[in-house]
């Protein structure tokens, strides 16, 4: 008898017998039963899902009671900055009338500072405005116009120690003007060691340097000061000089520089000149250095005042003739008629000869301006009128009495009030003009 592994599979027919009797009862126990629930359970289709509009449910409006309302206050319309309120005293206020309402209960120690009342429960008719036909009437004031006749108008109260200046002008009258300002002259140590080192041996050269510059240029533009403040109803003051390689210079609208010797500068002193020069400053550069008999052309001027500001709009990337140059001012232009109406330039303290002799005056008869663009950001005059502002042509007329000099008071007093005049117009149009620091400052705000 043959073992059945042993016997191959395709001559064994008990094995492949099993193996189909094997199969058989595999595909009744698990192929049967699943077809039979496949055809048992049928899918079911997602059921479909019907949208319907319906209406919100009607609400009822009531009219809602506002506990308690603040008092109307009437305001300015217009109001230049906020001002800290001051809470009236009791013999000052009046009584209020009160309503007697028993919807409302507050207790004592939860009342406001100030009075407020409960609102009446008035009629609906009476609340909204009505209408009434009627024609307007009244102007439109401009966004930028300030009325002057305001009366709560303040501008001094403005002065907060922010900035050195703001000038309201009336568009209807260009000598109303108002506000404050603080002047400053230019400190250089440049200057200050060239002057130092420069010993002259005339008695006038001399009277001169027994002041140092920056308190000659105090007196100067003090006097500027006192005629602004006589003028105008600008509160002006004078506080100290501002380095010349100081960024603070950019917030001062105008500055003095005058020059009376020769000097060097250096190359951050001429940056930022140039920064505020292109930024919206405005300079007044005078030559104040005295004339001597018979003097020549060369003295007229000093070429290193000039080129402090030819290096300091180069050290900016402005290049001369293309987008700055010296330009005469014509006697038409605005600078002479802002606010004094100034048809003859006067004659400043070098053309005043009553000390050394009689020579004819060969300064020129014209200021030139800086300018940029179409815009004029300074003045440089050789005329030497800032002498004028600290009184050293009054000084000078007493000096030569008493030493018997020639004696020519009389033009000194018809030169200096127009020298006055000048030295005003020059300040309100440094405020006043499109693009000038004073401007750029308060807009900022």
């Amino acid at each position: 008898m043959k073992r059945p592994w042993k016997v191959p599979f395709h001559k064994n027919r008990k094995l492949q017998r099993c193996l189909a009797l094997s199969l058989a009862l595999h595909l009744l126990i698990f192929v049967v039963p699943h077809r039979v629930g496949i055809t048992q359970f049928p899918v079911q289709l997602s059921p479909v899902v019907k949208f319907m509009k319906r209406l919100p449910p009607q609400r009822t409006l009531t009219r809602r009671q506002r506990p308690m309302q603040r008092p109307l206050v009437r305001r300015p319309a217009l109001q230049a900055a906020a001002v800290a309120a001051v809470r009236p005293t009791s013999s000052a206020s009046r009584p209020l009338s009160v309503f007697k309402t028993s919807a409302l209960r507050l207790p004592l120690a939860s009342l406001p500072d100030r009075l407020m009342l409960p609102v009446p429960d008035f009629p609906a008719r009476h609340i909204g405005p009505q209408m009434r036909a009627g024609a307007l009437e009244g102007t439109r004031q401009g966004a930028d116009e300030i009325d002057l006749s305001l009366e709560l108008m303040d501008v001094e109260a403005l002065d907060t120690g922010r900035h050195r200046a703001m000038v309201v002008v009336d568009p209807k009258d260009r000598r109303q003007l108002k506000g404050f300002l603080y002047l400053s002259g230019i400190y250089s140590p440049s200057i200050e060691r060239a002057e130092e080192s420069e010993r002259a041996e005339e008695s006038l050269v001399r009277f001169y340097h027994q002041l140092t510059r920056r308190l000659v240029e105090r007196r100067m533009l003090q006097g500027l000061a006192d005629k602004m403040i006589a003028s105008t109803q600008v509160h002006v003051k004078v506080r100290d000089a501002v380095r010349l390689d100081d960024p603070q210079i950019l917030q001062v609208p105008f500055v003095l520089l005058t020059v009376n010797t020769p000097f060097d500068f250096t190359d951050s002193e001429a940056a930022n000149l140039g920064a505020y020069l292109t930024g919206g400053g405005f300079l007044l550069a005078d030559i104040v250095r005295f004339l001597l008999p018979n003097y020549s052309d060369a003295e007229l001027d000093i070429p290193a005042a000039r080129s402090l500001i030819r290096a300091s709009f180069q050290a900016v990337g402005y290049q001369e003739w293309k987008d700055w140059q010296f330009h005469r001012l014509e006697i038409t232009h605005p600078i002479y008629h802002c606010f004094y109406d100034i048809n003859s330039l006067p004659r400043g303290m070098r053309d005043m000869h009553f000390i050394v002799g009689e020579y004819p005056p060969r300064t020129p008869d014209y200021l030139e301006g800086i300018m940029v663009g179409e815009q004029l950001v300074g003045v440089y005059s050789m005329r030497g009128y800032a002498d004028f502002w600290a009184g050293i042509g009054r000084e000078l007329v007493d000096w030569s009495l008493t030493n018997n000099v020639s004696n020519h008071s009389s033009l000194v007093s018809a030169e200096e009030p127009l020298v006055y005049n000048l030295g005003v117009n020059l300040v309100v149009y440094a405020l006043t003009r499109e693009g000038s620091l004073a401007r750029q400052l308060i807009a900022v705000d």
